[in-house]
C-alpha cells in the first residue's frame, strides 16, 4: 500500500542538469508506514531539504517486506535526483548480514548521499532482576547460564542481534525469546518472564519512566543526549558493545557526482538547523550531518559487525 504526502514548496528547480528544470517533484521513499518513527523523521527532514533544493518533495510511504519494495523503487529509478530513499540500517546493514534474499546489491545499486541521524539501543532489564548496572547483570547471568533470557521483536531483528551481541561478548549463555513486536516483550518484562531487552531510547523511555524496566547501558560509542547519565558499554565494563540504527539518504546507482554533491550539501544544510536537531532528539534520533562517504562507512561497519555475528551464531532471516 502506498501513501503519498505533498510538501508544498517552490516548484522544482534544476538539481544539476537542464533536463530537471521542469516542475517535477522529488520523491522521498520511506520504507515504513505513516505514523512510525522513520516516517516522523522524514516529515521533519523533507521540508528543509526541499527549501534548500528549491523543490517540491513528495513523501511516499511504501511499507512491508523488510523495506525491499521501497528500496526497489529507488534501484529502478533514473539517477536524476528525483527519487530518493530514506533508509535505515535494517535495509542496508541488517538484511544483507542475515542472509535475506534481496533483489539488489546494497553497495552497487545505490548512491549514498547523506547520513542524517542514528539511534543506539539501551540495555534494559526487568525490575525483577536484582542488578543496577551492566557489571552486575553480567555477574548475575553467568551464575544462571541457560536460565536467563533476552527478548526481541523477532528473529534477525535489531533487538535480536543486539541481544546476541551482548550475550556473545560477555559469554552469558542467555536464551533468545522472539516475540511479534517489542510491545509483547515489555509486557513480559513487567511480569519478569523476560529478563533482558535491548531497545531504542524512544520506545524504552515511557517504560523507564513508569519504573517497569531499568536501563543499564547504552550501545553508542560515546555518551549520548538520548540517554543522559547512562554509561556506554565500554565504560560499563563491556568494550565492543557498540551498535546504532542509522538513518540515511540514498539515490539510485549512477548519479552524476555534481548532482549527488548538491543533494548531499542540501541535506547537510538541513541538518544544521537547530530546530530540526532538537525535534529529532525528541524522537529519539541523534542528529548527524555526514556526507555519502560517512553514510557508506556507517552502513558497512554495521553490516560487517552483524555478518560476523550471524555467521558465528548461525542466525538467519526468516523470510
Amino acid at each position: 500500500m502506498e501513501r503519498r504526502s505533498l510538501l508544498a514548496l517552490p516548484a522544482l528547480a534544476a538539481l544539476a542538469r537542464p533536463a530537471l528544470a521542469q516542475a517535477r517533484p522529488v520523491r522521498l521513499i520511506v520504507p515504513f508506514p505513516a505514523g512510525g518513527a522513520t516516517d516522523a523523521v522524514s516529515r521533519l527532514f523533507a521540508p528543509l531539504l526541499a527549501q534548500r533544493l528549491g523543490a517540491t518533495v513528495v513523501i511516499e510511504n511504501r511499507p512491508g517486506a523488510g523495506g525491499v519494495p521501497a528500496a526497489e523503487v529507488v534501484v529502478r529509478a533514473q539517477p536524476d535526483g528525483l527519487t530518493l530513499l530514506l533508509a535505515t540500517s535494517s535495509i542496508h546493514s541488517t538484511a544483507p548480514a542475515t542472509g535475506a534474499n534481496l533483489p539488489y546489491d546494497v553497495e552497487r545499486d545505490f548512491t549514498p548521499l547523506a547520513l542524517i541521524g542514528a539511534s543506539p539501543s539501551l540495555v534494559l532489564v526487568s525490575t525483577t532482576v536484582p542488578v543496577n548496572d551492566l557489571r552486575g547483570l553480567i555477574a548475575w547471568a553467568k551464575t544462571r547460564r541457560g536460565a536467563v533470557n533476552y527478548g526481541s521483536s523477532g528473529v534477525a531483528t535489531t533487538p535480536h542481534l543486539n541481544g546476541a551481541l551482548l550475550d556473545s561478548l560477555a559469554d552469558l549463555g542467555m536464551v533468545h525469546v522472539p516475540y511479534r513486536g517489542t510491545g509483547a516483550v515489555y509486557a513480559e518484562l513487567r511480569r519478569g518472564d523476560v529478563h533482558v531487552l535491548l531497545d531504542v531510547p524512544a520506545t524504552a523511555a515511557t517504560h523507564i519512566q513508569a519504573g517497569t524496566v531499568k536501563a543499564l547501558a547504552v550501545t553508542s560509542a560515546e555518551e549520548t543526549p538520548l540517554a543522559p547519565g547512562t554509561p556506554t558499554g565500554e565504560s560499563a565494563g563491556l568494550p565492543g558493545l557498540v551498535s546504532e540504527t542509522w538513518f540515511g539518504i540514498f539515490g539510485p546507482a549512477g548519479m552524476p557526482p555534481a548532482l549527488a554533491a548538491r543533494i548531499t550539501e542540501a541535506s547537510q544544510a538541513a541538518m544544521a538547523e537547530p530546530e530540526l536537531r532538537a525535534r529529532l532528539l525528541g524522537l529519539g534520533v541523534d542528529p548527524r550531518a555526514g556526507d555519502g562517504t560517512v553514510l557508506a562507512a556507517a552502513a558497512r561497519t554495521e553490516r560487517e559487525r552483524w555478518t560476523e555475528l550471524v555467521r558465528r551464531l548461525g542466525i538467519r532471516a526468516t523470510d
